[in-house]
């Protein structure tokens, strides 16, 4: 090891032993971020919790989902989760990416409904373009369900310069320990909004879609993720579609 690196590894060693983001908390915005984005986040994880429990009767109820599809929607939470995480250290762009990734999931999840090859299909293009087109997204009597999709779709293109670092807006270069994750007002917010929209984007959808599933859950369970859906959407949830 070099001088100069061992140097560098000291100030590392230190960095972590002294990382912590507390400080955060000081800050009005950061504060209203975290307790909307901690709304959308709960509201997920209560009906995720609800199809973990009752996953077998869930694909009995859907017989057009299995195993695979499950996973899926599970997955898409955990992508929540690791976004969430990323915005709370101060790591925006890698919270993006994840944001980017549950949207992924959750669409190839859902319009495997109506096609199975969406599981393994290889072209992220062909997947929103096939679902695009399908009656899933476009059923005239449940018109929430498209204008959903359609605005998480809008932010997945937004979220996909991030992976590609189309721009200079998008580049995040870590040169040093001073470069490393850290709050950044105008980042934090702009990437909290993404991950509510988004959210509740994908929470109004399972419930749209999976509307009986949904009026079989527990009661308080069922509250937590009303929670954390826009108003304009919970009447349409809240009346059992047949």
């Amino acid at each position: 090891m070099t001088r100069e690196c061992s140097a560098d590894l000291t100030k590392m060693n230190m960095y972590v032993s002294e990382y912590k983001i507390s400080n955060n908390l000081s800050h009005p915005e950061y504060v209203d971020s975290l307790r909307n984005m901690h709304k959308c986040y709960f509201s997920a994880i209560a009906w995720n919790a609800e199809l973990q429990h009752e996953s077998e009767n869930f694909q009995r109820q859907y017989i057009n989902s299995n195993e695979d599809i499950v996973f899926r929607l599970s997955e898409s939470v955990s992508d929540l989760a690791s976004s969430f995480f990323n915005w709370i250290n101060g790591n925006y762009k890698a919270s993006r990416v994840m944001l980017r990734i549950a949207i992924e999931n959750f669409i190839r999840a859902v319009s495997s409904l109506e096609n199975k090859s969406q599981l393994v299909e290889k072209s992220l293009y062909k997947v929103f373009d096939v679902a695009s087109k399908q009656n899933l997204f476009n059923n005239s009597l449940n018109p929430l369900v498209r204008q959903c999709y359609v605005s998480l779709h809008s932010d997945y293109k937004v979220l996909c310069a991030d992976v590609h670092t189309a721009t200079e807006q998008n580049m995040e270069r870590l040169s040093s320990l001073a470069d490393f994750p850290a709050f950044h007002a105008g980042k934090s917010n702009s990437a909290a909004s993404f991950y509510t929209r988004v959210t509740k984007n994908i929470t109004s959808i399972f419930c749209l879609v999976f509307n009986e599933f949904f009026h079989k859950m527990h009661h308080r369970n069922k509250e937590n993720i009303l929670n954390g859906i826009p108003r304009e959407i919970k009447p349409s949830i809240n009346v059992p579609k047949r």
